[in-house]
């Protein structure tokens, strides 16, 4: 993998958030092959550790609103609104939804919390989730070095039915008639550090929405700006292996 001269790796940290599964040895292992910078993991306190060093632990939050139906910010979306739609909504059909949404900002605390307990040298942040498995063949050099410049990256995984190895693709909006956004993609997400701010703030609040949404919220409606890119390829998750 090339390196262009702007992204100095040790300012750069990668974060492994979530809960670690089976298989998350392995999806770290490939992950640590494609960016060789310092990793840097959490895990709620009470669950099993991973099989990693250095680990954070921190007491899992205790949501008391629902964090994509009882917030002041709604997002101006409208997959959002057909998902949350009151009586007819997919979050209301689906038996289970409801009750699996209601705290799935909770993956934004985590990683706040991870990337808050870092050195203050690390300047740029990736993402990942335990359950990440990344493509050993796909080069991220130019989307690293975009978020270096400023520029968010949501990256989702490789479109149904492609293998880990499928190309990056820039999403733009014309691909998708349903919504013009405002979301961002979240299982790999490449920032600045100095965007991720006021998570805990909002959780208090009980205005910190879950998801893309979510992502969306504290990267870039907070700070009125748009400037980030939704990326596919280059990833699976662990079990949507084709």
């Amino acid at each position: 993998m090339g390196f262009h001269k702007m992204i100095r790796a040790d300012e750069v940290a990668v974060c492994v958030s979530g809960l670690a599964r089976e298989g998350h040895k392995e999806a770290v292992e490939r992950a640590k092959k494609v960016f060789p910078y310092d990793f840097f993991y959490m895990q709620w306190t009470g669950y099993p550790p991973p099989d990693v060093t250095d680990c954070y632990f921190f007491n899992e939050p205790q949501y008391d609103y629902h964090n994509l139906l009882d917030t002041e910010y709604k997002p101006d979306c409208k997959i959002w609104r057909r998902y949350t739609k009151t009586a007819d909504g997919k979050i209301f059909r689906k038996p289970g939804l409801l009750e699996k949404t209601k705290n799935n900002s909770k993956q934004i605390l985590a990683h706040y919390w991870l990337t808050n307990a870092l050195p203050k040298k690390y300047k740029t942040i990736i993402k990942l989730r335990y359950d990440s498995l990344l493509s050993t063949k796909i080069d991220f050099t130019p989307l690293i070095e975009k978020a270096v410049t400023g520029t968010v990256i949501g990256i989702a995984g490789s479109a149904p039915g492609k293998d880990v190895d499928s190309p990056l693709h820039t999403h733009t909006y014309k691909d998708c008639e349903k919504c013009t956004g405002p979301y961002l993609w979240d299982h790999i997400i490449i920032h600045p550090r100095y965007k991720l701010k006021n998570v805990e703030k909002l959780f208090k609040e009980k205005n910190l929405v879950g998801a893309e949404w979510g992502w969306y919220q504290i990267l870039h409606h907070q700070w009125a700006d748009n400037n980030y890119l939704n990326v596919t390829g280059g990833n699976l998750l662990i079990g949507h292996q084709t």
